[in-house]
């Protein structure tokens, strides 16, 4: 951890992005909004690789208001499987796990900034608020989804499918958050190990995946920024299954 803020004026903690996707999940009143931006009067900085969760039982509920993290499961020496990749918006905890102790931690791949709240006043206002827990069943369910996915991306499909499907889920993510930085232009910050954590694969094959997308012309990647061809990528992440594109399957959600 970096430092941290307390609330109020400009140094308060922009929860918005949240705000709107659990209202797309079960429409929240004027009343649901102000009282969740209301409860979070803190902030925090940390560093990329900083730990932000560590499993456990959960003291505080996180908001992630800027970066990038992830959740993962530590599988042995110097090894991880991430499990989910998140972005500004989500809840670092997820929308399950809140109130019971967590069997995974995570990590801040970029300086991220954080809003947090104890587990008890988060809590309390969700039992005022049925709205409020509606909209958070919702969004476990979706993660849950999600996850199904990923299980299903590891499990079944080759290297190149795989990593077509994850960056059409951070595409639609990323837009749905507001953080393209041009059409279908978005930030990738991570380094090939941690790509290779998310899709099970080695640095050397995520390596070999990325250079079939960039002689296909179905993407392309300077530094940390991610240019996508639709058109191109989309057939890739779905071959060979029945189901919606990863945009189509998590519009509901993003």
């Amino acid at each position: 951890m970096i430092d941290s803020m307390n609330g109020g004026g400009e140094d308060r903690p922009d929860i918005g992005p949240l705000i709107e996707r659990l209202h797309l999940l079960s429409g929240l009143g004027e009343i649901e909004r102000t009282a969740l931006q209301d409860l979070f009067q803190s902030s925090e900085w940390f560093d990329p690789g900083a730990s932000i969760i560590e499993g456990g039982t959960q003291r505080s509920v996180a908001v992630l208001t800027s970066g990038m993290a992830s959740r993962y499961t530590n599988v042995g020496a110097d090894r991880r499987q991430i499990t989910a990749l998140l972005v500004r918006g989500d809840l670092c905890g997820g929308y399950s796990d809140l109130f019971r102790p967590t069997h995974f931690a995570v990590t801040a791949l970029t300086r991220v900034r954080l809003a947090r709240v104890g587990v008890e006043p988060f809590g309390d206002l969700v039992d005022r608020y049925p709205a409020i827990a509606m909209a958070l069943r919702n969004a476990s369910l979706v993660d849950e989804a999600i996850l199904r996915a990923w299980v299903t991306n590891l499990g079944q499909r080759p290297a190149k499918e795989r990593l077509a499907h994850l960056l059409c889920e951070l595409e639609h993510r990323m837009r749905t958050a507001g953080l393209l930085i041009a059409p279908d232009q978005f930030e990738l910050p991570l380094n090939q190990k941690e790509l290779g954590s998310a899709l099970g694969m080695t640095s050397v094959h995520v390596n070999r995946s990325w250079s079939r997308f960039t002689a296909g012309r179905s993407a392309s990647r300077t530094s940390h920024v991610c240019t996508l061809s639709p058109s191109s990528t989309q057939p890739i992440s779905t071959r060979g299954t029945r189901t919606a594109s990863p945009s189509q399957s998590s519009s509901c959600a993003y």
